[in-house]
């Protein structure tokens, strides 16, 4: 028997047929085609906040966003998700369906936070739920009215679970919470089988004798399950510097030992990386990003971990790849990779994916062969008019970063 069962919980409908609407495929030109997977519709409906899973031995992504009924945060109304299947090259895509066991009563959903369970087969999918007449700057006075659940489903995304309400376990861990946010973007598995979420607080800080906070420090921190999902734990958060939305990564070294990567939004002029060694416990190390900086008012950026050569006669190493808008006013999509992973001096320049606006975007890796996948925020006069996915390798992109004297063209030769 399955360690989750949906037997007992009412579905979601499922998707009637697999009906193909559109195709993906890799990249043969340094920008890669790209397919719109949501796009803005004429009564200004709107697509934001992307998240992306891939699930390797059903050669199948499931493609996750927020749809809103106008731009803003507070706009937003429900989840949106697509599933597309890879085969040679190209990946097929089915048509929109929307999340309706992932919410509750009279709130918005908010950031779609995904991973997949790979042992007992089963992808779960976080996100909050926030009441609809209460924004974030009520919270921080107020203080928390944010809700953190998950659905789940055993069957790749086709039917879900009821909600799940965790809320509680975040409360205990920052006594003085103000708000909260899972991901957005997804989560991991690590090669021990733990699942780790990304996710960030804003904990109230008081001056003298104030009864209402002064103002909200936000911090990094991830929410992790080390028996497959069954119960779920919160970790320290990242204390040296304010951070907020983050993704994490597993940088396993050549002698085989684990540490967790995690890359920062800041309020500064740089992102800020941070590694640990020991799950749920503080981050040893937390610096600013000698490479990575952030654009002007703050964007989210994803990071994956994969196994990479140098050369092909050499046995792979544990490489990162990042994406983020290249430039401080949200321009330029790009991808880095860093072949030195514990290192922040270690980033390459850019390779640009997509030229004009572009905000949030998430990564995955198809494995074999080097293929990845992003989906993205991108528009050609503002970053809100599609969420786009495209296929790149990663000799794509290190071929076309801007490279230092050819030192990354090199390791190709």
């Amino acid at each position: 028997m399955a360690l989750f069962s949906l037997s007992t919980y009412p579905r979601s409908k499922p998707v009637e047929q697999r009906r193909v609407i559109m195709t993906s495929s890799v990249a043969t030109s340094a920008v890669p085609e790209r397919t719109k997977l949501f796009k803005l519709e004429l009564d200004g409906i709107t697509y934001r906040i992307p998240a992306l899973v891939y699930i390797e031995t059903e050669k199948t992504f499931v493609a996750f966003a927020e749809r809103h009924r106008k731009v803003k945060d507070k706009d937003v109304t429900d989840l949106v998700m697509k599933r597309g299947f890879y085969r040679n090259g190209y990946v097929e895509w089915e048509g929109t369906q929307t999340l309706h066991h992932a919410a509750m009563k009279d709130c918005r959903t908010k950031n779609p936070c995904p991973v997949y369970e790979d042992s007992y087969k089963v992808l779960f999918l976080f996100f909050n739920c926030i009441p609809n007449k209460i924004s974030e700057n009520q919270q921080k006075c107020r203080g928390n009215s944010t809700q953190l659940c998950y659905v789940y489903s055993n069957d790749y995304g086709v039917t879900w679970s009821l909600p799940i309400d965790l809320t509680n376990m975040v409360s205990k861990a920052f006594p003085k919470l103000v708000t909260f946010s899972v991901g957005p973007g997804h989560g991991i598995q690590m090669q021990s089988g733990k699942l780790i979420l990304p996710a960030y607080a804003h904990v109230a800080k008081y001056m003298c004798l104030c009864i209402f906070p002064c103002y909200a420090q936000s911090r990094s921190f991830y929410i992790f399950s080390e028996d497959c999902g069954k119960t779920w734990h919160v970790s320290k958060g990242i204390q040296k510097f304010e951070t907020s939305e983050c993704q994490v990564a597993e940088i396993v070294s050549k002698d085989g030992e684990s540490m967790i990567y995690c890359n920062a939004r800041s309020t500064g002029k740089s992102r800020i990386e941070a590694l640990g060694q020991v799950v749920g416990a503080e981050f040893q190390y937390v610096e600013k990003s000698k490479k990575l900086k952030e654009t002007n008012t703050g964007c989210h950026g994803s990071v994956i971990s994969f196994l990479g050569k140098e050369k092909p006669n050499q046995d792979p190493k544990c490489w990162l790849l990042y994406s983020h808008p290249t430039t401080k006013d949200q321009q330029d999509l790009g991808v880095w990779f860093n072949i030195s992973p514990e290192r922040s001096k270690g980033w390459s320049t850019p390779h640009i994916i997509y030229q004009g606006p572009s905000g949030y975007s998430d990564l995955a890796h198809c494995k074999d062969p080097d293929i990845f996948a992003i989906i993205f925020e991108c528009g050609s006069q503002t970053e809100y008019e599609e969420i786009s996915f495209c296929l790149f390798t990663l000799k794509d992109v290190m071929e076309n970063a801007k490279k230092k004297k050819g030192f990354f063209a090199r390791l190709w030769k």
